[in-house]
């Protein structure tokens, strides 16, 4: 069990860094045959190569070795995502609210945050409609059944032309009225043999990233996939894709609002928004936090996240502004890799 919890926890710090096994091997002089065997839990793993993790993640060695033997239930995200939260989880957790009534996340991407809390009672909205069609098949028995025979029908056949093929499906006319589980299955598929596992669309709405040119693609985990699909029959979980400030209409006094929004540029580059064709600039930053001050006059706590930005920290000078650090990607230069400064913006104490 222990050597299956770590290899999962190699695996996922691996995942959310974008970065292959090849990589890691070329980074830590551990063979990519080695480490394939150690995220798969067959082969136990030495200090001298613990340490080496280590230094490759930029990581202390309780960090690389947190993880809990006892969570092979617990659902976890069925895709990467640009500004996921897995690796902020900590801090995440040592500011949030301890007790809450129901939870609120108008920007939920791949859930990291939302999966973390396993809320009874929640509401969850993105605007990226592929995404959302996932979430609704996962709450539902017949979609989410064929939702999972799409997937299985995209690894059997996958090859550099299938994707492409796949990919041009969204230019089709009549795409908007195939069902949601198509739709769905596409998402996913895509997502896991695209390049970096990154979701992006151009102008017209349309996915754009190139393919991985991986030979073979494992789309999904079906063990998570069931968790998924059995947390979202067993709890009152409301899926929208509407604007945000619509999709915390109901939130009230002792509610939980967790807004992780497209992030407001660092100073001299460019910010990631391309999660839909509508990109998310200064006015959208300036109207959200608008919104957050309602919400939290109304007695809900409110939690933001967002790069630590001058433009930021004025918007929010009101309230509780707590520093984060965040790692940039892996890099086989490690003079390329660090950290960046992120907040958490709350508006209670813990």
């Amino acid at each position: 069990m222990i050597k299956q919890a770590f290899g999962e926890r190699l695996k996922g710090l691996r995942e959310i860094n974008y970065i292959s096994q090849a990589k890691l091997s070329e980074i830590t002089n551990v063979s990519r045959e080695q480490i394939s065997k150690i995220e798969n839990g067959q082969v136990n793993v030495t200090l001298k190569t613990i340490d080496r993790f280590c230094k490759a993640f930029n990581l202390p060695i309780k960090e690389l070795m947190n993880f809990d033997i006892d969570n092979k239930y617990k659902p976890k995200p069925f895709v990467k995502w640009a500004g996921g939260k897995t690796q902020l989880l900590n801090e995440i957790n040592k500011f949030r609210p301890i007790n809450f009534n129901s939870y609120f996340e108008p920007f939920v991407g791949g859930g990291a945050v939302f999966f973390e809390l396993l809320p009874t009672k929640a509401v969850i909205n993105d605007i990226n409609q592929e995404l959302i069609c996932v979430y609704n098949c996962l709450k539902d028995k017949n979609l989410f059944d064929n939702f999972i025979n799409i997937l299985k029908e995209h690894e059997k056949n996958h090859s550099e032309d299938y994707f492409y093929i796949i990919r041009e499906m969204d230019r089709k006319d009549n795409y908007h009225e195939l069902p949601i589980y198509i739709r769905a299955a596409r998402m996913v598929y895509l997502n896991k043999a695209c390049f970096n596992g990154l979701y992006r669309v151009n102008s017209k709405g349309y996915f754009n990233v190139p393919s991985a040119k991986k030979k073979k693609v494992k789309a999904f985990d079906y063990d998570n996939m069931i968790n998924l699909h059995n947390y979202f029959i067993n709890n009152n979980i409301k899926i929208l894709s509407t604007d945000f400030e619509l999709a915390v209409k109901r939130a009230r006094r002792g509610d939980f609002v967790y807004f992780d929004p497209p992030y407001d540029a660092l100073d001299g580059k460019d910010s990631f928004t391309s999660y839909s064709e509508n990109n998310f600039g200064k006015d959208e930053q300036i109207r959200l936090a608008e919104l957050y001050k309602k919400l939290a006059n109304r007695g809900v706590y409110v939690m933001l996240s967002n790069h630590n930005t001058s433009f930021i920290r004025e918007l929010y000078k009101d309230f509780n502004i707590h520093v984060v650090l965040a790692r940039r990607n892996i890099n086989s230069d490690a003079n390329g890799r660090g950290s960046v400064e992120e907040v958490l913006i709350t508006n209670y104490y813990m």
